[in-house]
């Protein structure tokens, strides 16, 4: 073998034609600063196009309805109009206070002087005792949230779409799993109620909320509850828009098929099995399998298959591969298709998938790929 000079290390470098020596750049990594920032920008954006801030209080268009929640949490956070201050070309924070300091020195018509503040001051009433949580919940970084993302896409779209409502939030009771509301603008899905234990106040408990931006909580249900009913929405069910659907013929199937393909490569993966979506008869689709390059330029059979309404079938076949996408197959052609339906899960693993996403459970299960099975999620 040849001594590595940097003669020949040269000559290397100019004959590699694919980049294969050109040192791969790791992106930085996105942080809450950047987060913030590009939150704001699309505040900036709306009022580029509307020439006006967006309206909180807009039930009408739930985008304008959080940009406005979105806007109002920023002028009322101090570090967060610190930190985004370079960006706020429209001025916005030129009226909002710095801090209360800022507040009492702006009291020009001395409403909060000491003789007026005197009207908060309560005289022979016992003190109120507060209750301390065992436990605050605390907002982290959701390290499954590719299973939740098709969820909030999809709710967004069935609210542009008329077929769920924000309404007022009126009942704890209306608080439960599987269920979408709008917390200070920010959609929010639970996807887990734990244990309840009975207060004065009713049934409580802690639960997993998950938000649009990629974070989760662990909040009471009751201090949800009254977030809510201050700054809150609850999302409708798709019960009447569900049953109007069902009733058409307007159907798609989410099917899984197993390849019948030689390829030596695809030998080591034991359980291959391609989860896929069409509106047209499973059957025919699989016939050409044999000269289609999704289904890896090999005959194929089928082996299950599920009728569902057409929108909700995009996205089980959507959050299939999602729940199994540690062991989604990694392949591309020369010509560049790349079929990622495939995944090495054995078919009974993809069977209990399936009934999970159907009654809404698959939120709170994940897939091990060492054993090969489905598992109660681990926090």
């Amino acid at each position: 073998m040849s001594e590595l000079t940097p003669e020949l290390l040269s000559e290397l470098i100019a004959d590699d034609e694919h980049g294969l020596l050109t040192p791969v750049t790791k992106p930085e990594p996105v942080t809450n600063a950047d987060i913030l920032a590009n939150r704001f920008e699309e505040v900036n954006e709306f009022i580029d196009e509307h020439e006006r801030n967006p309206d909180p209080n807009n039930r009408d268009d739930i985008g304008e309805f959080q940009l406005g929640h979105r806007l109002q949490a920023i002028l009322d956070n101090p570090e967060y109009r610190s930190s985004l201050e370079h960006l706020d070309r429209y001025s916005l924070f030129d009226a909002a206070p710095a801090s209360m300091e800022d507040l009492l020195a702006s009291d020009d018509d001395l409403l909060l002087d000491d003789e007026a503040a005197a009207i908060f001051d309560l005289q022979h009433v016992p003190a109120a005792t507060k209750e301390s949580p065992d436990k605050v919940a605390k907002g982290t970084k959701c390290e499954d949230f590719h299973l939740f993302e098709p969820l909030f896409i999809a709710c967004h779209e069935e609210l542009s779409e008329g077929r769920r409502e924000l309404k007022e939030f009126r009942n704890p009771s209306n608080i439960r799993e599987g269920a979408f509301y709008v917390q200070r603008g920010v959609l929010v899905y639970v996807a887990e109620v734990g244990e309840l234990t009975q207060k004065k106040k009713g049934a409580d408990g802690r639960l997993r909320c998950i938000y649009e931006n990629g974070t989760e909580s662990d909040l009471l249900l009751h201090s949800l509850a009254r977030s809510l009913y201050e700054e809150g929405k609850i999302v409708t069910e798709l019960i009447d828009a569900e049953i109007e659907i069902l009733s058409s013929s307007n159907t798609g199937y989410v099917y899984v098929a197993r390849t019948h393909s030689q390829n030596p490569e695809l030998a080591q993966f034991e359980h291959l099995h391609k989860i896929g979506y069409t509106k047209n008869d499973p059957k025919k689709r699989i016939s050409v399998a044999a000269t289609d390059p999704t289904f890896l330029n090999a005959p194929a059979s089928l082996v299950m298959h599920f009728e569902l309404p057409i929108d909700y079938a995009k996205l089980a076949e959507t959050v299939l591969h999602h729940f199994f996408s540690e062991v989604r197959l990694d392949l591309q052609y020369d010509d560049g298709t790349s079929p990622r339906e495939w995944v090495n899960a054995p078919l009974d693993a993809i069977e209990k998938a399936v009934d999970l996403f159907q009654t809404g459970q698959i939120a709170n299960y994940e897939y091990a790929p060492l054993s090969g099975s489905i598992t109660l999620r681990s926090r």
